[in-house]
């Protein structure tokens, strides 16, 4: 798993609380109440792309991501230009493995501004990858990083990949500087960790899942792996 849920739950939620002009929403929070609210609002408005976007974002947060793919298409087919709404429109159709993802991915990476470009490589990267093809991934990945050097995530992921295809030292570089762009990040210490019990130095590996549990004490795979190490 890579943990592409957990991201898409925090970019979204930082999105669909701000309008298309910058303004915040006055829509309350996401649950099943305002989940049927923006419903019934969304019949009154249905052209709202602010509205569609929250409902969006509802609609994700209750488990169904056909409905969310459904409103953000419906968004951007009122108002192309949201670079966002089209970038995790990208990530929900990466995910569920749809060719539309690298669509919208062809078209971003056309962007003029560096970071929506390397987003638009991210995700044929993501698509890749959840589809096996985990030498695309990274040749996308890399691409990501060539148009955007500081796009920490192209590195995690890139990472992945050559973890998958076992070329573990490559897999460390990687991660070496995912890490120099952000020491906060868990899933950078639990990939390094991963990484290290391949290479049978446990000790290591066990310090590394130490390490993103202090960051993110839920981690399950880290949990998972440390509790492994101590059996």
């Amino acid at each position: 798993m890579r943990f592409l849920f957990h991201f898409l739950g925090i970019a979204l939620f930082a999105l669909f609380y701000v309008s298309c002009d910058g303004k915040k929403s006055n829509i309350p929070p996401s649950n099943s109440v305002a989940a049927d609210s923006s419903l019934l609002l969304l019949e009154k408005y249905p052209d709202s792309v602010e509205l569609i976007n929250q409902t969006a974002f509802n609609a994700l947060q209750l488990g169904d991501t056909g409905k969310s793919i459904q409103l953000l298409s419906q968004s951007l087919g009122i108002h192309l230009e949201q670079p966002e709404v089209e970038n995790q429109l990208g990530f929900l159709l990466a995910a569920i493995k749809s060719e539309q993802a690298l669509l919208i991915a062809t078209r971003m990476t056309h962007s003029e501004k560096a970071l929506d470009a390397a987003k638009g490589h991210y995700i044929k990267g993501l698509f890749y990858a959840n589809t096996g093809n985990d030498k695309e991934a990274i040749k996308s990945f890399d691409s990501s990083i060539i148009t955007n050097f500081t796009f920490t995530d192209a590195y995690i992921e890139k990472a992945i990949s050559l973890y998958h295809l076992r070329e573990i030292n490559k897999a460390i570089d990687a991660l070496s500087k995912a890490m120099d762009l952000d020491r906060k990040n868990p899933d950078v210490y639990y990939w390094l960790g991963l990484c290290l019990e391949e290479k049978k130095e446990n000790e290591k590996a066990a310090a590394f899942f130490e390490e993103t549990l202090r960051l993110a004490p839920d981690h399950e795979g880290a949990i998972s792996s440390l509790n492994n190490l101590k059996k």
